[in-house]
């Protein structure tokens, strides 16, 4: 393989890595979900009662994240964060900051501040 060929695999993988990582994690909680209502189906044809403990661990086992002002700002500070990163990248790399890099860093990054704001304004309400 040329160089060339080579240097086209790199973005390729970048971008099928994510999709690979997330559909495996998705595939083995569902493999999960899949034998305990396996094992709560063969426990009720039985005629088994379920323990009220069982029953609570089932619920508690994929808990809802709840949306606090301070996951925003949290959320906000680590996309600021990346858009800094991407910044300074585009920086070494090209050596101006404002390259096509930044304008891609601009999209996380005034998310970030957004989420940020909310926060911000979210916390304050609660006090």
């Amino acid at each position: 393989m040329n160089n060339h060929s080579m240097a086209l695999l790199i973005p390729i993988f970048g971008v099928l890595m994510p999709v690979f990582i997330v559909g495996i994690v998705s595939y083995f909680r569902a493999k999960d979900r899949e034998e305990t209502q396996k094992t709560v189906r063969m426990a009720i044809e039985k005629g088994q009662t379920l323990p009220p403990e069982f029953l609570e661990s089932l619920q508690k086992a994929a808990p809802l994240k709840e949306k606090t002002p301070e996951r925003d700002i949290r959320s906000g500070l680590i996309l600021i964060a990346v858009a800094g990163g991407l910044c300074v990248m585009d920086y070494v790399n090209s050596g101006f900051i404002f390259g096509g890099l930044t304008g891609i860093a601009a999209i996380p990054g005034f998310i970030g501040v957004a989420l940020l704001i909310m926060g911000i304004i979210g916390v304050n309400r609660k006090r």
